[in-house]
């Protein structure tokens, strides 16, 4: 309950922000975004993590987004959840799963460790919540067939800014557009962060049905 009052909070103030800019254009010069820092460090799991896991063993691990299995993965247990019967069953639909994994979480933007599930066809992709362009929790982010860009991957694309990603490399592709002053506007303040890669990372079920993540290099 929270986190989704801190995403209500953020996307309340942006878009006043907004409004003020279209009242006066000068200040669109001014505009800054606030970077939320995800600290990405790694804590050993010790012999708790090694039993989760089925002894530390990476070949107890099911990919659930279809992802080549290899033995440099860090797996670490999504306490956030009891089982895989709590990711998301409804196809390309984003939804919030608060992972609580130390890495993830930040006490000021994600007190939780929340990421952005998707489930498409038969993978499971995950992401980071909030678009790497805007930092606008992507809940409402649409979720798109694959193209010429990204075929056979889905594309995730940002409700706010219309920055659209590779929904499972993160890599940054053709933009949505989005039509109307509005659009435009954010368009242009948000340009710059046009290249940004989207944070991805590889959920996975132990051989007990826990649902565990790696959070990559």
């Amino acid at each position: 309950a929270s986190y989704h009052k801190i995403i209500m909070s953020r996307r309340n103030n942006i878009l006043l922000s907004l409004a003020c800019l279209l009242l006066a254009a000068s200040a669109v010069t001014g505009f800054a975004t606030r970077r939320a820092v995800m600290t990405m460090k790694r804590r050993g799991g010790g012999k708790s993590l090694q039993k989760e896991l089925g002894g530390g063993n990476h070949k107890n691990i099911q990919s659930m987004s279809g992802g080549v299995m290899n033995s440099s993965k860090q797996w670490i247990p999504v306490s956030g959840m009891s089982s895989t019967a709590e990711l998301p069953t409804e196809e390309g639909k984003v939804k919030i799963v608060e992972t609580m994994v130390p890495a993830l979480m930040d006490k000021a933007t994600n007190p939780t460790g929340a990421v952005a599930v998707v489930k498409y066809g038969p993978n499971t992709y995950c992401t980071s919540i909030s678009c790497a362009s805007c930092k606008i929790p992507m809940t409402k982010a649409r979720v798109l067939e694959a193209n010429e860009e990204t075929d056979p991957d889905p594309r995730l694309a940002c409700d706010f800014c219309s920055a659209t990603y590779n929904l499972r490399t993160g890599e940054r592709v053709t933009s949505v557009e989005k039509g109307g002053l509005m659009g435009g506007i954010v368009k242009g303040l948000f340009s710059k962060a046009d290249d940004n890669p989207l944070p991805v990372y590889e959920l996975g079920e132990s051989k007990q049905g826990k649902v565990v993540i790696n959070l990559g290099s």
